[in-house]
């Protein structure tokens, strides 16, 4: 292994470094993004200095070094691009579907804190009617009261909820 020569390296560095990083630009976005990945490819290339044997194979190495960097680093770019947006679509349904519970269960709290608050025959109507599902007619005869009554005191009763919820 030969000791690469600091003369070699700063003229390599001096006559490629600017046409590169202007390469790079060309498939980035952010220029300080392309001058960090010359910067990190003069790192490579004094590593491997030793390895080439013309001035031809260094241009070589430097431009096909840049270019498939820039291309990783826009792989990478856009990868990230997608996990965030991934991730910010289900932070959003996570905090709808987190706020349509919360919503829900205070509606519904203050729904069953409305039918526990109507008065008893009120009540047993609208328990029969909504959570035991039977009929007007069915709760009517299991009351011994009209059907039309039972209508009434289910609107009465609903009316009387909803006045609760609303509060």
């Amino acid at each position: 292994m030969r000791i690469p020569h600091p003369v070699s390296f700063a003229e390599t560095y001096n006559r490629y470094y600017n046409p590169l990083v202007f390469f790079a630009r060309k498939f980035l976005i952010d220029p300080l993004v392309a001058e960090d990945i010359v910067t990190e490819l003069f790192l490579k290339y004094w590593q491997k200095q030793d390895q080439f044997n013309s001035p031809v194979a260094i241009r070589s190495f430097l431009y096909l070094s840049t270019r498939n960097a820039c291309i990783n680093q826009n792989r990478k770019y856009r990868t990230l691009a997608r996990v965030k947006t991934d991730l910010r679509i289900l932070t959003d349904e996570i905090e709808e579907s987190v706020l349509h519970s919360i919503t829900r269960s205070e509606l519904l709290h203050a729904i069953y804190s409305g039918v526990e608050s109507l008065p008893q025959q009120c009540r047993r109507i609208i328990l029969l009617s909504y959570l035991g599902g039977f009929s007007n007619k069915q709760i009517a005869r299991h009351l011994r009261l009209s059907e039309q009554t039972v209508k009434n005191q289910k609107v009465r009763g609903i009316q009387l909820v909803r006045g609760k919820v609303l509060e």
